[in-house]
């Protein structure tokens, strides 16, 4: 089985200087940030009690049809 740092370090590998220059950059970012913690979404609905069921099942839909996608060229 190959590692996460194996997998990193050949896709690393595969990138011209500038690309990783830029991956470099962003991990010293990541490592700044602190980690958020969040609430659970059941913990949230159980103490407001404001979504019922089919509400959620909308909002979720809503966001696994719009928002699970990725613009590769947005990070250029």
């Amino acid at each position: 089985m190959v590692t996460l740092s194996e997998q990193l370090i050949e896709q690393f590998n595969k990138m011209d200087e500038a690309q990783q220059q830029r991956l470099l950059n962003f991990a010293l970012i990541l490592t700044k940030t602190p980690v958020i913690k969040g609430e659970p979404g059941a913990s949230i609905v159980a103490a407001t009690g404001v979504f019922d069921a089919q509400s959620l099942d909308e909002m979720e839909a809503a966001i696994a049809e719009g928002c699970e996608e990725i613009d590769w060229h947005g990070w250029e």
